[in-house]
Formats: structure tokens, sequence, C-alpha cells
């Protein structure tokens, strides 16, 4: 299928088809004066569907879940107004179709956002959720999942202020995340049981540059397990760096966007802006390379 899908999008971006070819219905032809990449997939973003009739075409799920996947290659490559747009006239049209509507919305779950995507994309998956999850049509029960997903997305978008999390500290004291302020805030979900995270926490612990940076007071490192915070869980903190907050929250993963599972680095400013997330620690490493390098 992967084949067909990369087929179906050369042929529709480069060479412009109009015919139907082995589509399922139409493509729009796009006018030669667009030359870029972006220009064309925007184009194509925006008329896509003109040719198919929506009524009709959900009589075969399976082809349309074929050509779903090729108009979200095409998304992906556009600008990101042209494929907001495209995708709120989309869900616009199915607003009258809710099973139509749940239909799209749980293959672009699939293919932006479940573990088994080739590519996470949150932006892009959350117009569709935000559609069904505004449609009164679809029950509470069916959209219940997605509900949870727009909360913890929206927390953890790239540019948004990161979320209030309370936790308890390794002396048995509460804390939030919002009191950790440093012109780099990193924040390390982690378990203790679990070996990459003991990885991690020993080659954070041991860079140079990383050392540097948090001695000097520009990075401040907050260590949170997700695990309850009880007597076993401060033996086994026991040995981590007094320059770093340990703490734990068995719920972080309510609150900030985990699918990664742990170790799993977040990077936020002084403003405390979500900057990165879904680090690995040789990206974080790489980061504070660069920061040391100003």
């Amino acid at each position: 299928m992967m084949k067909r899908i990369l087929l179906i999008f050369f042929m529709a971006v480069t060479l412009s088809l109009g015919a139907k070819a082995d589509t399922y219905f139409q493509y729009p032809i796009v006018p030669d004066s667009l030359s870029t990449l972006q220009d064309r997939c925007d184009y194509l973003a925006r008329h896509f569907w003109d040719f198919c009739d929506l009524k009709k075409a959900f009589s075969s799920r399976q082809k349309m879940a074929q050509e779903f996947s090729v108009y979200l290659s095409i998304l992906q490559n556009a600008s990101a107004d042209s494929a907001f747009a495209s995708v709120e006239r989309l869900t616009k049209k199915l607003e009258k179709r809710p099973s139509d509507l749940l239909f799209l919305t749980e293959r672009a779950e699939a293919q932006l956002y479940s573990d088994t995507a080739e590519v996470w994309i949150d932006e892009l998956y959350l117009p569709f959720i935000r559609a069904a999850i505004a449609n009164k049509k679809i029950d509470k029960a069916t959209k219940a999942r997605f509900v949870h997903q727009e909360t913890i997305l929206s927390n953890s978008l790239p540019g948004n202020t990161a979320p209030s999390l309370p936790y308890t500290d390794r002396n048995g004291l509460p804390g939030n995340l919002d009191n950790d302020s440093a012109q780099v805030v990193v924040v390390f979900f982690n378990d203790p049981d679990c070996s990459d995270c003991n990885l991690a926490r020993i080659r954070l612990h041991a860079d140079i540059s990383a050392s540097e940076l948090i001695d000097a007071g520009t990075v401040r490192v907050v260590s949170i397990a997700l695990t309850d915070p009880d007597e076993s869980w401060r033996l086994a903190v026991a040995d981590y760096p007094e320059t770093w907050v340990v703490a734990a929250n068995p719920d972080a993963d309510l609150t900030f966007d985990l699918r990664s599972g742990t170790p799993e680095f977040y990077v936020l400013d002084k403003n405390h802006k979500i900057r990165f997330k879904h680090l690995g620690i040789d990206q974080l490493l790489d980061i504070f390379r660069q920061l040391k390098r100003r």
C-alpha cells in the first residue's frame, strides 16, 4: 500500500494528472504556474476533494482510506495555512455524517498519532479530533478518547506554555513544575526501574557541558518519575544528583504527552514555553553542546 501511496502522490504532484488513473476519484489539475513542491501541495490540499462525491465515496471505506492516506501525505508537504483550511473544509462537509467523520478521524489517529504511525504530526491531527469532539451526533463515550488526546496534545505542543504539574520531591515535600525556572528547564520523565532511564540519567550527569550549564544556573533539570513517591522510590533516587530537582508523579502521563515512553525529555525556555519534546538523551546532549558554543 505504501508504494501505491507514493506512486499516486508522485503522479499527482509531479504530473498533475486530471484523469482518474488508478485513483478512486479524479484529482485536481495543478496549474503549471505553480512550480514549487509546497505551492503544488498547497493547491492540492485546498482542492483535493473537489471532484469527490463525498455522499457516495464512503460506500467503499477501503478505497476512501487509501485516498485519505494520499491526502495526508499532501497535507504534510503543504503550508500550515493550506493544510488547516483544507481539514476545516473537509470536516465541515462531514458535520451531518458523523459516522464518516469518525471514520476519517480514526484513520488520522492511526497515521498521525498512534504507536503504529510512521510519523507523529500532532498539529495536523488536532483539527480532526476537535471536529469529532464538537460534533453533537457522535456520542460522548465514543469520543472520550479524543477528548483525552486533545487535552494532552494541547498541553504538550511545542510553542505552548507547559502545563502545571504538581509533584512530590525526594524530601517528601510538595512542589510544582510551574515553580522550576531557568533559561532552560529540562524535564526528565523516567522510571527508576527502567534500565534505559538509568543509562540516560548517568549520561546526563556525566556530561561536561550539561554539568557546567547546570552549575552556572543556565539549565535546571527536573527529574519526574512516573511512580508513587513512596519509600522504595526515595531509596531508588538517593544517589541522583543534588543539583537536580528529583520528584515523582504517577499520573504525569495524564498531563504530558508521553507516548514514546520513558526516558522522555522535554525542554522548556525561560518563559516555560515548550521548545522540544520526545527528545532522546543524544538529542538533549547535542542541545547542551550548542548552548555551550553560544
